[in-house]
This record gives structure tokens, sequence and C-alpha cells, in this order.
């Protein structure tokens, strides 16, 4: 699965990238390392309003969820959902139906494989774009104390490439990485649930993707994470001799 992503550029480079706008409240600067258990707020395009970015939590919402207690229980398990199983799931499938697809831009993000007994954290970016989409579903709910409207997203995964299933070896799972004509699909097309579920079950190619493990620094508790130091590169002895893991 994928809890842990960056977005290592400025806001007029998003613009430019994307052909839209960032609202000047968004206040968005550089992120270095975001973790989803702490429902980091991330710029987003919509499939009903691409041309602007919106501001959204990760950790999916449905818009039925009924009391404020049931909301900070869904997000926590809304953070990723199965593409194969979005327009079954009742979390996502209102969502999936109304063709509440999102863009997640991102510049890389990280998984740990395992061997034996350890784990050892890797970031993963794309080769041929500095700036890659993900896909996501988006909803919108309204706190039934405050009525205050609240945006949040989830982020779609999909089986593992070759290089994503050596890595992240436990699960085999990826991030729905999106290619150039998948991302203007996702964003702009009217999607049938067919063309949808066979857009997300395309996996991004692992000779596009580039892989490097880094210090365990990322799940330190005494020291800050979204920091430039985070992506620095560290080398394990135990990982000497799986060369399939770096691309």
């Amino acid at each position: 699965m994928c809890y842990h992503k960056s977005l290592v550029v400025s806001a007029p480079e998003l613009e430019t990238r994307y052909e839209a706008t960032m609202p000047a409240s968004a206040h968005f600067q550089p992120v270095y390392h975001a973790n989803a258990y702490q429902f980091p707020a991330w710029p987003i395009l919509t499939h009903q309003e691409p041309g602007r970015f919106q501001m959204m939590h990760w950790g999916l919402i449905p818009y039925w969820t009924k009391t404020n207690d049931q909301a900070g229980e869904m997000r926590i398990r809304t953070i990723n959902a199965r593409s194969e199983t979005i327009y079954e799931k009742p979390s996502f499938r209102s969502a999936a139906q109304a063709g509440k697809r999102c863009l997640i831009p991102v510049t890389g993000f990280y998984e740990w494989h395992t061997k034996g007994s350890k784990k050892f954290p890797f970031y993963i970016s794309a080769s041929d774009q500095e700036i890659v989409s993900i896909a996501g579903l988006w909803d919108e709910w309204a706190d039934p104390e405050t009525g205050e409207v609240k945006a949040t997203y989830t982020l779609l995964t999909t089986d593992a490439n070759p290089l994503l299933a050596a890595i992240h070896n436990t699960k085999e799972r990826m991030p729905c990485l999106l290619t150039a004509k998948a991302e203007h699909a996702w964003l702009h097309n009217d999607l049938s649930e067919k063309d949808a579920l066979a857009l997300l079950g395309k996996q991004y190619p692992a000779s596009h993707m580039h892989s490097y493990s880094i210090s365990k620094r990322i799940t330190s508790r005494s020291e800050p994470s979204d920091v430039p130091e985070v992506l620095t590169p560290s080398t394990y002895p135990e990982l000497s001799d799986q060369s399939k893991l770096f691309a």
C-alpha cells in the first residue's frame, strides 16, 4: 500500500505542469515526506474542476458519514483503496459511481522492503516525469456539528510491477501511477466503470521508474522527517546482493 509520499516542487511548478491555478490561500510549500496517518492536506485536481487545485485531506470521508466519531474512524481505513474494488466497497462506491476522480501529484513515494525480521525504506519516483500523478477518488462531507464541508481523498493502488513487487515484497502493491495518456483520461474523460477499471489495471512501467534505499530517519521519533535529508541515499550490507531493488 502507499502511506508515505513527497511533492518537492513549488506552487508555480505545479501550476505550469498541470495548467491549473493554485489558490493563494493554499500556502503550498515543498513536501519531502508526508505521512498519511497525519491526514495532511494536499493539492488535488478533480474531474469536476480540472483547472483549479483544491487542498484536500488524505483519508476519504464518504458524504453519507453521520458523525464526527464515524468520520475519524472512517478516514483511517480509507487512506488507500484497492482499485479493483472501488465500485464494490461501500466506502468508495458512491464516489466512483459519481465520477469523483482526482489526480494526486507526487514527486515520489516511500515503501519498505522486508528481509527476515528487518525492514528497509526505499524512495521510488518516475524517471520519465518529474511530477507524476497517482489516481484517486474524492468526496465531500458536511460536519454535522459545524456545517463545514470538508473535501477528502483516497489514493488508489494496483498490483505491483516487477520493481515494486521486489521492493514491497510483503504486499506486492503499488500506487496507480498514471502515464500522460492515462492521466488525461482519468481527469478529463467520461469513463464507464469498465473503462476506469481497465485504465487503473495498467501498471506503470518499471523501466520508467527509479528507486534507491534511504536512511531510517523516515521513521525516527526524535528527528523531523519532512526535511531534504530524508531523501539522502543510504546503503545497507543486507541489501548488497539485491540488485533487483534498485533502478
